[in-house]
């Protein structure tokens, strides 16, 4: 008998379900769902539609059962940081708030005020972003304190699912390292930040990633059988970067989708004042290992031109948004993509053209130069990363390795390679799902060790590489448009 394992891969726009299982030594996927991840304005406010999200997962269920598939485990992926409370009762107590609702507040520098940014890091060597979940509990205790004075666990979103589906509460090391509430160093939530910071004895247990937590409960799915509920990589990037088979020692990762994750591999975190300095995050790996990478905006900025041109979001209209890219002329103008003016504008194209004006005194006059623009703006954010790692990481990358749906942007791919110079390899695109399903197996001992995770890979997926054209033409296109 065929047995298949499911990978639950939930992203800020919508949710992905595959199936994976092994045939002729190969691992095969096929698509089970996808379902949209609509975000709800109440007040001003946005929410996430948990519940929504949660009868999507238990449909994408019924429909492999349905299709005849036998089921052997399943694992929930998310994007990182946002969580859901649970009251003693085991009640969901509001729907989770939306990260990019921390943009309005100054939460993250009042944290920063109170005990300086270098303690924190020392502590919590994560990226600062106002949006991380320290940060975001302090934002509740300032304005909505009642909410956690009768909170009992704070559950990230795949450990909120996991607990629907298995009343199981625990988080994998992947995500907990996105909080700024845990030791690298010890491996552990840091008992020096929950005391400064008075946050209350709500954080869930800390597993390895790829550790079996569960069955799925009887009644909760059309067929009843025994799933195994696994915790994979729960951090979307962590199950990304477990899908790059490329040798971790001088490759340079990427996953590449709505954020643009850059970043290398180290078995323990050098804590330093440049990492600090620099803002790179130190994030866990499925094998115990560290990414420490730059939180770059990717494909964010062409989905909002997208929304700004009311587009419809398909791959016709991204073929054509590409295609008017290519043809606009080349280093019109450069713009700081990370600026917080860009992350959540009310019209994409237009805080495109006036971040053109701030970083370059230069005026973007038509849409293709402002496509252009930030595709060429992603490449250069792309290989600044790239030669702060080589200086603080001593390492000299020797190629850039790149997974995700926004690989099949082949032109930024290209605009990457002729950034740093380097080749680039990119696939499998959906490696999020992949980097899921091998940690599912690896639980299930189907998959011994991480150099068989690595062989898997390579022999089961297709890639494609690009080759630095103008690299000498990008250099100096930068250096005169940062003067």
């Amino acid at each position: 008998m065929k047995y298949f394992n499911l990978a639950v891969d939930l992203g800020a726009s919508g949710g992905k379900v595959f199936a994976g299982t092994l045939q002729n030594d190969k691992l095969v996927l096929q698509e089970v769902n996808r379902f949209p991840n609509n975000v709800v304005e109440i007040n001003g406010v946005s929410f996430w539609d948990i519940l929504y999200l949660y009868n999507n997962i238990l449909n994408s269920v019924n429909i492999a059962q349905e299709r005849g598939l036998e089921v052997l485990s399943l694992g929930i992926d998310s994007w990182g940081v946002d969580f859901g409370l649970l009251n003693k009762n085991r009640f969901l107590i509001n729907n989770p708030i939306h990260y990019r609702n921390m943009f309005k507040t100054n939460i993250m520098q009042e944290a920063i005020e109170k005990v300086g940014k270098q303690w924190i890091y020392e502590h919590s060597p994560t990226q600062f972003q106002p949006f991380n979940t320290l940060y975001q509990i302090l934002a509740y205790k300032k304005y909505a304190p009642d909410f956690l004075e009768i909170s009992k666990d704070l559950l990230t979103i795949p450990s909120l699912f996991n607990y629907f589906l298995t009343e199981e509460k625990a988080i994998d090391f992947t995500m907990a390292t996105t909080t700024q509430i845990y030791n690298h160093r010890k491996r552990s939530w840091d008992e020096e930040i929950i005391k400064r910071f008075e946050i209350p004895d709500i954080l869930p247990k800390i597993l390895p990633a790829g550790t079996k937590i569960g069955k799925i409960k009887k009644g909760i799915i059309n067929k009843n059988s025994e799933i195994e509920v696994v915790l994979p990589a729960s951090h979307d990037t962590g199950s990304a970067f477990a899908a790059i088979s490329s040798d971790p020692k001088d490759t340079l990762f990427i996953s590449l989708g709505t954020w643009c994750l850059t970043g290398a591999i180290v078995d323990e975190v050098p804590i330093s004042k440049e990492l600090m300095e620099n803002n790179l995050a130190a994030e866990g790996c499925l094998d115990g290992s560290y990414r420490i990478l730059a939180n770059i905006t990717g494909m964010w900025l062409i989905q909002g031109i997208i929304q700004s041109l009311n587009l419809p979001d398909n791959n016709e209209t991204y073929d054509k948004i590409t295609k008017m890219a290519k043809e606009a002329k080349p280093f019109t103008s450069y713009i700081n993509v990370d600026d917080a003016s860009l992350q959540n504008p009310d019209d994409m194209i237009k805080a495109i053209k006036e971040q053109s004006i701030k970083d370059s005194k230069l005026e973007l006059k038509d849409t293709s130069e402002v496509i252009r623009t930030a595709l060429e703006g992603i490449a250069f954010r792309v290989n600044e990363t790239k030669e702060k790692l080589e200086k603080i990481l001593k390492i000299n990358f020797k190629r850039v390795h790149a997974v995700g749906g926004g690989t099949r942007n082949k032109l930024l791919c290209q605009f990457i390679s002729d950034a740093t110079g380097l080749e680039v390899i990119t696939g499998p695109v959906e490696g999020t799902a992949v980097g899921n399903l091998v940690s599912q197996l690896y639980a299930l001992g189907t998959l011994k060790n991480f150099e068989e995770i690595r062989d898997l890979i390579k022999r089961s997926f297709q890639f494609q590489t690009y080759e630095p054209e103008n690299p000498k033409l990008w250099k100096e296109a930068f250096r005169k448009l940062k003067m």
